[in-house]
């Protein structure tokens, strides 16, 4: 894991701001692991290259059975690519997030249309944290107990935004500050991803 950086909800304060990804939102690091190479540990097929405004302006989510999550996909710096979806429910696909883990360390914040999320830690397909910003007394995984300070040096359940919290937390794990203009300069692999399940006839 990269080393831990003093991030704070605070320093995320700008995301309250994103009115786009209100409804949720899956943000997903990948260490070490290229935009291509994430496409093709995902299935996904690349369907056209897009910007900002475009990833998060378009869509209302899916319901009932999803047979196809979409993603835009961009290189964060030499050592992380992240992954993001609108509102949708790549944060609670465990067997996609494991197969991008294979070999390296995955980070996910996921918020859920309704109500909680997840923060979820992967290393090498094993659970490292996985515990809910929104309610996260309960936390489970092999680090839980090691990152229990990081969780609450970064302001999860001190009473602020729990998203907030949940991104300085991953900028504790990654090394990495994710701002808004940083997510705006970047163009994304907006791609389809099989889901593995089926609608019933």
């Amino acid at each position: 894991m990269a080393a831990a950086r003093e991030a704070v909800a605070a320093d995320y304060a700008w995301f309250a701001e994103l009115a786009d990804l209100r409804k949720g939102f899956s943000f997903v690091w990948v260490r070490e692991v290229r935009p291509a190479q994430v496409l093709e540990r995902m299935g996904a097929k690349e369907l056209e290259r897009i910007g900002w405004r475009q990833l998060v302006g378009a869509g209302d989510g899916q319901r009932g059975v999803v047979e196809k999550l979409y993603v835009g996909i961009s290189r964060l710096d030499d050592s992380w690519t992240l992954v993001i979806e609108d509102n949708g429910t790549l944060g609670r696909v465990g067997e996609l997030l494991r197969a991008l883990s294979a070999g390296t360390t995955v980070v996910c914040v996921y918020k859920a249309a309704g109500e909680g999320g997840r923060f979820l830690v992967l290393e090498d397909q094993q659970t490292g944290l996985d515990f809910d910003p929104w309610a996260p007394e309960r936390r489970t995984g092999k680090r839980a107990a090691e990152l229990a300070g990081a969780v609450a040096a970064a302001g999860i359940g001190a009473g602020g935004d729990p998203a907030a919290g949940a991104l300085a937390l991953a900028e504790r794990i990654t090394g990495v500050r994710v701002d808004l203009g940083m997510l705006e300069e970047r163009t994304y692999l907006f791609s389809e991803v099989p889901t593995g399940q089926r609608k019933s006839q």
